[in-house]
């Protein structure tokens, strides 16, 4: 209990040193003072998923269906845990329920399967390029998509959102002797999710040079 005291202390003694620093710095030290109290310091592009029922779906142009299925179901599957965890009272329909349903019916469009599921908000992803390798001996992952929200019982698109190079390393690839295609995939669909969770919830500015910096 002392140490926790003592950790508080130290936390308020923080933020009043700022506000003294402030009185005499202007905006530029108030400015780290709100960044201090609130590091989600971009906002959501959108709100509309808030106190909704959620199914994600990402579908690949044609060429990945054949040949690369598998990465736009995980991709799905990890935005709706991003969601689930970052956008205040969203309930996510399942991974396992929506993939059912696509492989049970014949695709019509997105507001469809969200009728069919009962959800309030579909959060479609048009998956329009996908790859991880950059020549025969380095990887490299891009991506292009397209992320709408389609309001089900408003019967419209709340949020549409166009991304034509998402690439990681953003700058320069890895050598394929350093990490294993299967490790390197992993990796760049966990960060392409958070990409595009992102849209939906405030965050933190700093995320995105953290995982510039991720190492293998």
């Amino acid at each position: 209990m002392l140490r926790s005291r003592s950790g508080f202390g130290s936390v308020r003694l923080a933020v009043a040193s700022l506000v003294v620093s402030a009185a005499a710095g202007g905006c530029t030290t108030l400015g780290g003072l709100a960044y201090l109290v609130n590091p989600d310091d971009v906002p959501a592009e959108t709100t509309a998923l808030r106190g909704k029922h959620v199914a994600v779906v990402c579908r690949p142009v044609v060429e990945l269906e054949y040949s690369d299925a598998g990465s736009s179901r995980e991709l799905a599957r990890l935005v709706g845990e991003s969601l689930t965890e970052n956008v205040r009272r969203c309930r996510v329909i399942g991974s396992t329920e929506v993939a059912r349903w696509l492989d049970e019916n014949d695709w019509v469009d997105y507001p469809t399967l969200g009728k069919a599921v009962d959800a309030n908000i579909v959060v479609g992803i048009d998956l329009d390029e996908f790859r991880l390798h950059e020549g025969s001996t380095l990887l490299k992952g891009r991506a292009k998509f397209r992320i709408r929200a389609f309001d089900i019982d408003q019967g419209k698109v709340v949020f549409d959102k166009r991304v034509d190079d998402f690439a990681y390393p953003a700058a320069g690839a890895i050598p394929s002797s350093d990490c294993s295609e299967s490790k390197f995939r992993e990796t760049f669909l966990r960060l392409l999710s958070r990409r595009i969770a992102r849209c939906f919830h405030a965050h933190d500015s700093r995320e995105h040079f953290a995982e510039e910096n991720l190492t293998f």
